[in-house]
């Protein structure tokens, strides 16, 4: 039995400290994956602290609003 191959495009990478980034990957050109991955000596690889979602299904359009939110709670912070 052969496994489906998931495409995976990573978009971009913010590092977060040492052996840690945040990670955004566009997977089967229908899933966005915003995640922290991990390069230490003992791991390589994506954690568990994250979150993955359709982008045709509406959600992509509610997620920028919310980033658009948390972006203006910032500046008022400033």
């Amino acid at each position: 039995m052969v496994k489906n191959q998931v495409k995976q495009k990573e978009i971009g990478r913010i590092p977060l400290r040492e052996g840690e980034n945040l990670v955004v990957n566009l997977v089967d050109e229908e899933k966005l994956d915003i995640r922290v991955w991990m390069n230490t000596e003992r791991y390589k690889g994506p954690t568990k602290r994250g979150v993955r979602f359709y982008i045709f299904d509406g959600n992509w359009e509610e997620f920028r609003k919310l980033i658009e939110r948390v972006d203006k709670e910032i500046k008022e912070l400033q």
